[in-house]
Formats: structure tokens, C-alpha cells, sequence
């Protein structure tokens, strides 16, 4: 790990001191050096689509961090380089950027449908597949996953694909990072989490309300009738794959998220997708 964080610094230009962000994310390594961000990621990425990413990004800068390299490579891992940014605060999260990112959000929706297919909704089997079944809880989340309708993969927008506040930081304005799951999807799946976390009881319905209202008042196209209508089995699936990351990682508290998988285990087993 050390000789990876010192050939991701030398791609930087930076001779500060590097300092790992973002903790054990597995195959994923994230390194700040100064003022300049590397990303390295599994040997086993799509490098043709991850380039296609990265020139989204730069040719919207008023969206995106733009990247300072086209892709590097550290051994076999692609690793991408950008400006550091400041990311989102966690001690208000009443002064979280919710308008801004539900605006920014609308209008990467309203930009040409062109690019790679977005990682939503694989990201959600991804995790479910990566869930030890004898974890505790396991047998809740994995049947929950069971009960929902098949998940739709239809793409019909540019969607960023692993939408949450994590994934904005300030630099100049709010703008987007991470555009690794960056393409063509449906638009739906970049308000589910939010809608997700809303309906486990986890985000309040004022900042819910904000998002939704400044998303729709940004000319929004996820959202052509009620949310809920469209809303509804991507927030489960969401619920679903946060509760399996969280038994996993211990990063997220579990038990709102496994109540919540027992109630839509109730619902779709009394045949009800409300």
C-alpha cells in the first residue's frame, strides 16, 4: 500500500505530505497531496468508459471538478487526478448544500444522452452480492432485495449514477466529484438515495422537501408525475443496498435501515409495492 500512495503522489506534482482520505474503501484508494486529489481504482476498470467520464467532467466544468490528467496508471489501476475541493460539512446537516446539489443534479439531467451506462442500479447488486449471508441481518437485507420488481436499467438521461452529499464538494461553487458510475441512466436513480434515506427515517422531510422543491423548480425530468410514483422502488433498492453496505462496514448506523427492509419485505409480501 505504501509504494501505491507514493506512485499516486508522484502523479500529483505536489511534495506535500500525502494523507489517505476516506478510510477503508477496499479496492478504491483516494490520496490528497496539497491541493490535488489522485484516485486510484481496481485493475479490473473499463478504461475506455472511465475516459469517456472524464471528458463529460472537463467539458462541464460549471457541473464537475474538471480533472487535471487524462487517466494514469499505477501498475495495472487507472488513477485519476483533480483539484481538491472543500467536501460537504457533517456537523449541520440543516446547512448542507440540498438546493445546490438538487439544482446541479437538473441540469447534468437536462445535458445531451451521450456517454457510458451509469453504475445505477449495479451498484445495488454489487452490494447485495457482496453481503455475507451469515452476517447478522443478512437474511432480512437479502430478502428484501428478493421481494422488489426487477430494477430498471433503462437510460434515458446523463445521470451521475452514486448520488449523495459525499459526492460534491466546494471549489469556487458547489460541483460534482466521483464520476466513476458517470452515464446514461435513468434520472431516477439520482434522487433515490435521498428519497431512500427520507422514507428509513434518517433524513428529515424539511431537507427532503428542499432537495425535491429545488430539483423541480431546476426543470428536473426525473420527475414527470407524483415522486412517489416513480420514486418508490428505487428508494427501496437504495434502502436495500445501504443497509447491506452498513452490516458490512459498520460506517452507517443498521438499525433504521434493516427495520426499514422488514417493511418492504411486508409490503411486497402482502402484494403491496406502496
Amino acid at each position: 500500500m505504501d509504494d501505491l500512495i507514493a506512485a499516486m503522489a508522484s502523479l500529483t506534482g505536489s511534495s506535500a505530505a500525502p494523507e489517505v482520505l476516506g478510510g477503508d474503501r477496499g479496492d478504491v484508494v483516494v490520496v490528497r497531496v496539497g491541493d490535488v486529489v489522485a484516485k486510484a481504482l481496481p485493475a479490473d476498470t473499463d478504461v475506455a468508459a472511465l475516459t469517456q467520464r472524464l471528458e463529460i467532467a472537463a467539458a462541464h466544468p460549471e457541473l464537475f471538478v474538471p480533472p487535471l490528467k487524462s487517466v494514469q496508471f499505477v501498475d495495472d489501476r487507472p488513477v485519476t487526478v483533480w483539484p481538491y475541493g472543500t467536501p460537504v460539512s457533517q456537523a449541520d446537516p440543516d446547512a448542507a448544500p440540498w438546493e445546490e446539489s438538487a439544482a446541479l443534479l437538473a441540469r447534468l439531467h437536462a445535458l445531451p444522452v451521450q456517454g457510458p451506462v451509469a453504475g445505477a442500479p449495479e451498484r445495488i447488486v454489487r452490494a447485495i452480492r457482496a453481503l455475507p449471508p451469515e452476517l447478522p441481518h443478512a437474511d432480512v437485507v437479502l430478502r428484501a432485495y428478493e421481494v422488489l420488481p426487477p430494477l430498471d436499467m433503462n437510460g434515458r438521461a446523463l445521470i451521475h449514477g452514486d448520488w449523495h452529499l459525499g459526492q460534491l464538494v466546494h471549489l469556487g461553487s458547489w460541483r460534482l466529484i466521483d464520476v466513476d458510475d458517470l452515464g446514461v441512466g435513468n434520472p431516477v436513480w439520482d434522487l433515490a438515495r435521498p428519497a431512500a434515506l427520507f422514507a428509513a427515517g434518517i433524513l428529515p422531510g424539511d431537507l427532503w422537501a428542499r432537495f425535491l422543491n429545488a430539483y423541480r423548480e431546476t426543470g428536473g425530468v426525473a420527475l414527470t408525475t407524483s415522486e412517489w410514483d416513480v420514486l418508490n422502488i428505487p428508494a427501496q433498492a437504495y434502502v436495500v443496498q445501504m443497509a447491506a453496505r452498513a452490516l458490512v462496514t459498520g460506517l452507517q448506523a443498521v438499525e433504521p435501515l434493516v427495520e426499514a427492509c422488514r417493511r418492504i419485505v411486508t409490503t411486497h409480501e402482502n402484494g403491496d409495492r406502496g
